[in-house]
């Protein structure tokens, strides 16, 4: 094998690749995206009311309205000063419940009201009110009027047992709870859930979107090259083996340029808004199993590849090998609540899966280090033993045209000398 010949295929893979306007663009569109998806969200659900809301208020116990109209405007302001909140009174000794549904429903739909607020009698003991909308999503609305509802029953119960109520207010303000992660050395820094998820999901997110864009990149170029009958002239030039692996090898400077770039990306954005990172140890070791990663899943993605002769047949492939990336993200949570579970333990050493869970489990709460080093070894293991297959596979099936090879003639290709 001349690996002269193999690094001028990668450098030309590489410089073919890296030279498209799509790459280029994605270098910054895709970070930029990804941030957008990420805090737009939180930005739009903390984003304020700009009119105020009316409810219409059916309260039985004759009580309440005015306690929690107070709680309301105390915690719940417009910009200008107004009320975020508006409760209606609705005298339940001139109106029945029915009759007040009946009168009132409609009046939702027509914009009159936001929704509807039935306190029963009995809400002392029952501890249940009921709130009708045709909108019941709005849970920032029904948790105000929740806890603006408790805090009326609790101050009303402190009046009635002789308690001071500025002690009560006292004793029901919330507590904030800051987190901090321990270092093996004993050293402690601030980490919240919303940071540690960050870094989990965006890590495991960045080695998806490495993986799904590269790898259609490849396997349509090789569809390409097979159907343009361009792989002929390469293969006169180069042997299958090194062509395989200089592809192998330009696609992964390719990847890890993309992904030097999101991450300086995410470092960037990092310290603008002040955020503790891990240590520089925890991300090496999240850095290399990414790597290793899509090493495993590059080389699967070229063998695949080279067996396909149509487009539709390269975008069936891509999205098979997506369905193992995406097992991690169903695991999110359960990974997350408790990192070293056997569920977790098991999936860090299934080298399909090890890549994603250990980068999630390194950044929530560090794995031994044997569990390391061998998800680490059995990982490089995989990886070598998949380029190998790969390169029987493909010095065979890149000049197969007209139709897929069968499972008979794959296992023939792998046996031949």
């Amino acid at each position: 094998m001349s690996f002269h010949k193999l690094l001028a295929v990668a450098r030309w893979e590489f410089l073919e690749k890296a030279r498209t306007k799509a790459f280029i663009i994605s270098l910054l569109a895709t970070p930029m995206l990804t941030l957008a998806f990420v805090l737009l969200p939180s930005l739009l659900a903390l984003q304020g009311d700009d009119t105020t809301k009316k409810f219409a208020f059916y309260d039985e116990t004759m009580s309440l309205r005015e306690p929690v109209q107070a709680l309301l405007n105390q915690k719940y302001r417009l910009s200008n000063g107004q009320p975020n909140f508006d409760l209606v009174p609705i005298d339940p000794r001139t109106t029945s419940r029915e009759s007040f549904l009946q009168a009132y429903s409609p009046r939702v739909f027509n914009g009159d009201f936001t929704g509807l607020c039935i306190i029963p009698a009995n809400v002392q003991e029952k501890r249940t009110i009921e709130y009708r909308s045709d909108n019941v999503g709005n849970v920032r609305d029904i948790r105000a009027l929740e806890s603006a509802v408790e805090k009326a029953l609790a101050q009303q119960a402190a009046l009635r047992y002789g308690i001071d109520t500025t002690v009560l207010r006292r004793l029901l303000e919330p507590i904030e709870t800051m987190s901090l992660k321990i270092t093996p050395s004993g050293d402690t820094n601030e980490s919240g859930f919303l940071q540690v998820f960050g870094i989990a999901y965006a890590s495991v997110l960045i080695l998806f979107i490495l993986i799904v864009g590269t790898g259609q990149l490849l396997v349509r170029g090789l569809v390409e090259e097979k159907s343009n009958r361009i792989m002929e002239i390469l293969l006169s030039s180069c042997s299958p083996v090194e062509l395989m692996l200089g592809k192998l090898l330009g696609l992964s400077g390719l990847g890890i340029v993309q992904a030097l770039s999101w991450i300086a990306f995410g470092l960037g954005v990092a310290l603008y808004f002040n955020v503790s990172l891990s240590s520089p140890g925890n991300i090496a070791l999240m850095v290399l199993f990414m790597l290793f990663g899509y090493l495993l899943y590059a080389s699967l993605l070229l063998g695949l590849g080279s067996l396909t002769t149509t487009d539709q047949e390269a975008q069936q492939v891509t999205s098979y090998v997506s369905f193992l990336l995406l097992i991690p993200f169903v695991l999110i949570t359960v990974i997350m609540q408790n990192p070293s579970s056997a569920l977790a333990k098991i999936f860090s050493f299934i080298p399909f899966t090890a890549p994603t869970v250990m980068v999630m489990r390194i950044s929530i709460q560090m794995p031994t280090t044997p569990e390391i080093i061998g998800s680490l070894a059995l990982l490089l293991l995989s990886a070598v033993l998949i380029t190998y297959f790969a390169a029987r596979i493909f010095r065979v099936a890149v000049l197969v045209y007209g139709k897929r090879p069968t499972l008979p003639e794959i296992l023939a290709f792998l046996k031949e000398q």
